[in-house]
């Protein structure tokens, strides 16, 4: 194993280079194209000044637990949290991503951006393998100080709504396994996403809701790494509730996942998992 994870440090370290030396190139496009495509965020610079003040006081690593709407959330996230001058000159700082392969493996170019953006990629439904190699590659990551944004609920909310039911223990098991992480939980809405989509509307507006989250859990285990995974999503539960004034209307809390008889995939191996069932379900697009 341990050579497997000097493996994955060298790998990783070597595409953080790469995309290092391409962000010259890279990231005035990619501001160009949120320009173009009139995408703005209320209050950025207070955002950007208060994501900066948190790193200052803990340089990382980070976990970034977003809502998931569209594709391009991720982007969004990063076009929120740092400027372009931190995206070139600070791009160890830059959080890594974890989107679905299929979303992108079909077009040699797209994989070729992902892999410079930082990305790891994903797929669904993979072996037991894939997913301890996604595991370890994220672990490395964390010791390393690095940060990754994830997607708690695994995939695009189909109700437009955080699911707490569709929420996945990987995010709780990385928590669980690396002791410095801290976690950032963020709730990212534009005007007009009244649900899911593939991109967001032309000229949208987004409103940025940051909230640093201290999980305190007892026990060891899957129970607690479902401890942390369920104080993540409720607290972007939470977070929506005052977003969108509908406090008291939750149309799914996480205990009521056990009612269909149905519980929550495990993101990643590990205890608890069924014989067969690799369930990569967190994380992806």
């Amino acid at each position: 194993m341990k050579g497997g994870t000097h493996t994955f440090e060298v790998c990783l370290e070597r595409q953080e280079t790469r995309g290092r030396l391409a962000s010259v190139v890279m990231v005035p496009l990619f501001f160009l194209g949120m320009r173009l495509l009139r995408y703005r965020i209320r209050g950025l610079r207070e955002i950007r000044r208060r994501w900066s003040e948190l790193r200052g006081e803990h340089p990382g690593p980070w976990l970034l637990c977003a809502n998931h709407l569209t594709l391009i959330d991720s982007l969004v996230v990063s076009y929120a949290l740092f400027s372009l001058a931190d995206h070139v000159g600070r791009f160890r700082a830059i959080p890594w991503n974890l989107p679905e392969e299929r979303n992108f493996g079909h077009s040699r170019l797209l994989a070729v951006l992902c892999y410079l953006a930082k990305c790891i990629p994903v797929q669904r439904g993979g072996d037991r393998g894939d997913v301890r190699a996604v595991l370890e590659k994220c672990l490395c990551l964390l010791r390393g100080g690095r940060s990754i944004l994830i997607f708690p609920e695994g995939g695009r909310s189909r109700s437009g709504r955080v699911e707490p039911a569709r929420v996945s223990y990987g995010v709780g098991r990385l928590l669980a396994e690396s002791a410095e992480t801290r976690v950032l939980c963020l709730y990212v809405r534009g005007d007009g996403q009244d649900s899911w989509s593939d991109y967001p509307r032309f000229g949208e507006r987004f409103t940025v809701r940051m909230e640093v989250l201290s999980p305190r859990v007892e026990g060891e285990g899957l129970r607690r790494q479902r401890a942390f995974a369920r104080q993540i999503i409720e607290t972007l539960a939470r977070m929506e509730e005052d977003a969108l004034g509908v406090r008291g209307e939750r149309h799914r809390r996480y205990e009521g996942s056990g009612e269909s008889g149905k519980e929550p995939g495990c993101a990643l191996p590990g205890e608890g998992l069924p014989s067969g069932r690799t369930g990569i379900r967190s994380f992806v697009r």
